[in-house]
């Protein structure tokens, strides 16, 4: 009878040591996985920051082409009221 548990316990320990290499194995993958996820969204992040910096310099540009255009703009509407004042 003691053979046979031990045999049973053998065998136990057996799939027991594959189990764990199995799942040893499975963890690595997944750790792997997750790097290369997270040096893709690493990637992703610096891309993402230089676009939004790109787009910030742009819209300065933008606002400050905008405040020119509104000092123009009111420039010549005060050149047009002056000279309607003066024509009167």
């Amino acid at each position: 009878m003691s053979e046979e548990l031990l045999q049973q316990l053998i065998h136990m320990v057996a799939e027991n040591n594959r189990l764990v290499k199995e799942t040893q194995q499975e963890l690595r993958e997944f750790k792997k996985e997750m790097y290369d996820f997270r040096d893709e969204m690493y990637v992703f992040r610096d891309d993402t920051t230089l676009r939004l910096d790109r787009l910030e310099r742009q819209n300065k540009h933008i606002d400050a082409d905008l405040d020119l255009l509104h000092r123009k703009v009111s420039d010549q509407e005060r050149e047009l009221n002056r000279v309607k004042q003066v024509g009167q």
